[in-house]
């Protein structure tokens, strides 16, 4: 790899910030003082995640087991809460004032999932749905006779 590769110390750092919902080509940048090439920022943002000290460093943040050796629940567990701060770091870095079109779109979008999500609704219908829905079960239940 043309470039560096990064140190123990910077692999944890630059873990923290992908899991917290960074792009990697935001991420790497923050590891160099100087302005360097488009070429090496590439070969960076190619190389670094696959680093063995970042692999570890990532492991170790997401409990402790590689990705393919995660039980289901703690592969979608570790999935959807990357997913989350990556919504998140949309919002905090994005100005809604300055959005239009697609990118406001995104931004309400991705206000919505963590609107859910804080409100423990994500993934769950909404209290009206989950009313209707109740409801309909009672009325099969008793023959076409709401209780």
């Amino acid at each position: 790899m043309a470039g560096r590769a990064l140190t123990l110390e910077e692999a944890e750092a630059f873990a923290q910030m992908v899991l917290s919902g960074a792009p990697v080509a935001e991420a790497v940048r923050y590891f160099w003082a100087d302005t360097v090439t488009d070429e090496l920022l590439e070969d960076c943002i190619a190389a670094w995640p696959q680093q063995a000290e970042v692999r570890v460093a990532i492991r170790r943040l997401t409990g402790g087991v590689s990705w393919h050796e995660m039980e289901d629940p703690n592969r979608l567990d570790a999935a959807l809460k990357k997913h989350y701060n990556e919504l998140a770091y949309f919002l905090w870095t994005t100005n809604y004032v300055e959005c239009n079109g697609q990118s406001k779109v995104k931004a309400d979008t991705c206000r919505q999932a963590i609107e859910a999500k804080v409100a423990g609704m994500a993934g769950r219908e909404s209290p009206l749905a989950q009313f209707y829905h109740d409801l309909l079960v009672r009325y099969d239940a008793d023959g076409a006779k709401v209780q």
